[in-house]
C-alpha cells in the first residue's frame, strides 16, 4: 500500500463492525421476542424478521452512500458542519 492511501482509518472499522453488531442484535432481540410467545405462528415470525432485514439494509445503504458522498468532498469541507436545508 502506497503512503497516500493506507486504507480504512482504525476508528472506521471499529464504528463500522459496532453498527453491524447493533443490526444483527436488533434483528436477534426480534426473532427472540416472537419466539416467546405462547401462540406464534411461523408467518408471525418470517415477516417482521424480513421487514427488520429490509430495515437493516437500508440504514446500511444509507450510510454508505452518506460516507462517499463525505469521501468526495474536498479535504477542507469534509469536516464543515451541516448548514441544514439550502435556501
Amino acid at each position: 500500500m502506497s503512503p497516500n492511501n493506507p486504507g480504512p482509518s482504525p476508528r472506521r472499522r471499529t464504528s463500522t463492525t459496532v453498527f453491524v453488531a447493533l443490526l444483527i442484535g436488533g434483528l436477534l432481540l426480534l426473532i427472540v421476542r416472537m419466539l416467546s410467545m405462547p401462540t406464534v405462528s411461523a408467518g408471525e415470525v418470517v415477516l417482521p424478521l424480513l421487514a427488520g432485514i429490509a430495515m437493516a439494509l437500508a440504514i446500511g445503504v444509507m450510510v454508505m452512500r452518506d460516507r462517499r458522498e463525505r469521501n468526495a468532498l474536498p479535504p477542507s469541507e469534509r469536516n464543515r458542519q451541516d448548514r441544514g436545508m439550502p435556501d
